[in-house]
């Protein structure tokens, strides 16, 4: 998949994708990048990783690359609120709500999560700080180690 545009096939719908936000879907046991998908036709299919895209602001193929790493990592991570070490999962899946501006500053998105969960945080066996930004920078080194050569255009 070289350039995902309008009229892209929804990977699920198979029809052309024309308006709206239309979402980008990953695999989440290998490092892939599927498709591109109506928000809506995704919203349902948990065994996927899906990415909301604001048209027309793009993603750079270094963002993909980097969410094309993410998933699989973040999905062999556990899971669940009554797991132990859950909450670092919990983080890292909170990075994708300002993707990618959260990565500008990570601490502060870390500290957005604990405070917006207080209350619900598990105890955490080590160093939740240094486990998520050691997380981050193994997708990161993944990312640049296996890039993604996708364009993205949407006039």
């Amino acid at each position: 998949m070289s350039a995902i545009t309008w009229n892209h096939l929804c990977y699920f719908c198979h029809r052309p994708i024309t308006r709206g936000r239309p979402a980008l879907v990953f695999s989440t046991e290998k490092p892939e990048l599927v498709g591109l998908s109506h928000s809506t036709c995704c919203a349902t299919k948990y065994r996927y990783g899906h990415y909301q895209m604001h048209p027309p602001r793009h993603l750079s193929s270094e963002r993909a690359s980097f969410l094309v790493q993410f998933y699989p990592m973040l999905y062999s991570l556990p899971g669940g609120f009554d797991v132990p070490n859950s909450d670092l999962r919990r983080c890292v899946a909170y990075t994708l709500w300002d993707y990618p501006k959260s990565l500008v500053d990570p601490l502060d998105t870390l500290r957005k999560f604990r405070k917006y969960n207080v209350g619900l945080l598990q105890p955490y066996h080590g160093d939740l700080e240094a486990d998520y930004l050691m997380f981050l920078a193994k997708v990161q080194k993944a990312a640049k180690e296996n890039p993604v050569n996708v364009e993205f255009d949407f006039p």
